[in-house]
C-alpha cells in the first residue's frame, strides 16, 4: 500500500488538506483505487450534520439545503464539473469527436447550468422528503460505495482519450490488485448500509449496480469510452440514484 497514492487521491478528489507529493507515476500508481476513501469524509460530515439537525431540531428545508451542499463542498465540485461538462456535450448532439472536444472546453454552456439546477433541485427535494431522521444515516456509506463503482468502471472501461488525468491514473494500474483494493473498500460500507438500512439499504446498492451497468454502455456509445468528465457524471448520477432509492424505498418499505 502506498500512502502517497492515498494522499494523492484525497488531494485530487477533495478539498481535504493532506501532504503533497511530486506528480509522478510511482506516486499516483494506485491513486484511483484509493479514491473511495474520499467518500468517508463526505459520509462522515453528512453523519455529523444529520445528528446536529436532529439535536437542534433544524427545519427540514435547512437540513436538505445543507445536505445537498456537503458532498459538493467536500469534493470541491470536481464531479459536478464533470457532470456539467458531460451535459453540455450530450446536449450538442454532435459526433463523438466533437463531444470529446466539448468536454475539454473550459467554458460553461447553458445546458450545463440547466441540468446542474435540475440535479440540485431533485437532490433538495429528496433530502427534504427523507428528513433528518435515523433512516437518513443510510445515505452516509453510499458516498464510499458510489466511488468504488466509479473507480471500478474507470479501470475496466477503455479510455476515450490517450491523455488526461483519468488516463494517467488508469493506464498503468495493475487491474488485479486494483480490484482487490476496491473489493476491500466496498465490503464495510455495503455491510453497514445493508444491516442498518435493511431492505431499503439493499435496494440502494441495487440502484448503484443498475446505474453502473447503464453507464458502461452509455459512455461507450456516446463517447467511445470513459473520461474524467464522464466518470464525474456517473458519480453524480450514482449518488442521486442511491439517494432516490433510500428516500422512496424508505417511504414504501
Amino acid at each position: 500500500m502506498s500512502f502517497k497514492s492515498i494522499f494523492m487521491a484525497i488531494s485530487t478528489y477533495s478539498i481535504i488538506p493532506v501532504p503533497q507529493f511530486e506528480w509522478k507515476q510511482e506516486n499516483w500508481k494506485f491513486a484511483i483505487c484509493w479514491f473511495p476513501i474520499v467518500g468517508i469524509f463526505s459520509g462522515g460530515v453528512m453523519a455529523i450534520w444529520i445528528y446536529t439537525a436532529q439535536v437542534l431540531n433544524i427545519s427540514r428545508f435547512l437540513y436538505a439545503s445543507i445536505s445537498v451542499c456537503i458532498p459538493l463542498v467536500v469534493t470541491g465540485g470536481i464531479h459536478m464539473d464533470g457532470f456539467m461538462d458531460t451535459a453540455d456535450a450530450l446536449a450538442s448532439h454532435q459526433n463523438t469527436a466533437r463531444k470529446l472536444e466539448i468536454l475539454k472546453d473550459p467554458n460553461i454552456g447553458a445546458f450545463a447550468v440547466i441540468y446542474a439546477i435540475i440535479y440540485v433541485l431533485i437532490s433538495l427535494g429528496l433530502f427534504y422528503q427523507l428528513g433528518p431522521k435515523p433512516a437518513s444515516y443510510i445515505i452516509c456509506p453510499s458516498y464510499v460505495i458510489s466511488r468504488v463503482f466509479s473507480a471500478y468502471y474507470a479501470i475496466s472501461i477503455k479510455n476515450a482519450r490517450t491523455s488526461g488525468m483519468l488516463n494517467a491514473f488508469t493506464e498503468s494500474v495493475d487491474r488485479r490488485k486494483a480490484n482487490i483494493i476496491l473489493t476491500f473498500l466496498v465490503i464495510i460500507p455495503s455491510v453497514l448500509i445493508g444491516v442498518y438500512g435493511g431492505l431499503c439499504g439493499v435496494v440502494s446498492i441495487l440502484a448503484a449496480v443498475i446505474t453502473g451497468e447503464w453507464y458502461k454502455r452509455f459512455t461507450i456509445r456516446k463517447f467511445g469510452g470513459c473520461t474524467g468528465d464522464t466518470a464525474g457524471f456517473f458519480l453524480q448520477i450514482c449518488e442521486l440514484s442511491m439517494l432516490t432509492a433510500i428516500t422512496i424505498g424508505g417511504s414504501l418499505i
